[in-house]
């Protein structure tokens, strides 16, 4: 089924794929330290995150001046959470809980230009 909500699927996506790192933080530690995760391993993820995104955009419920190189630059902040807290618990949620809130249009102030276009290298 289809969730209509465009921030409720959102969230969903991003507890998620921070639930699946959590659970998998030795792997991932692991194959962050042999250099096996690249900028490119996660590129599908981001397409369906765009999408998302673009829904979002236009349902009202996300800010306008979000650029791709965001999702992939927030989508590292909240994976680097995972590495300051037990990773059996979820406090991380906070973090999703904050990231989404800074994305909604209802607050917002104009952000700086964007940053350079992401450098594709080993995390």
């Amino acid at each position: 089924m289809t969730d209509e909500d465009p921030r409720r699927g959102l969230t969903l996506v991003l507890e998620a794929a921070l639930s699946s790192a959590a659970g998998d933080y030795n792997v991932l530690t692991a194959a962050r330290a042999a250099g096996v995760l690249t900028a490119q391993t996660g590129d599908q993820f981001f397409v369906a995150l765009e999408r998302l995104v673009e829904r979002g955009r236009g349902a009202g419920v996300v800010r306008d001046d979000l650029v791709p190189d965001d999702l992939r630059r927030i989508m590292a902040m909240l994976v680097s959470v995972l590495w300051t807290m037990d990773p059996d618990e979820d406090g991380w949620k906070r973090y999703v809980a904050l990231v989404l809130d800074g994305l909604s249009p209802a607050a917002a102030t104009p952000l700086p230009h964007p940053a350079p276009a992401l450098r594709r290298r080993t995390l």
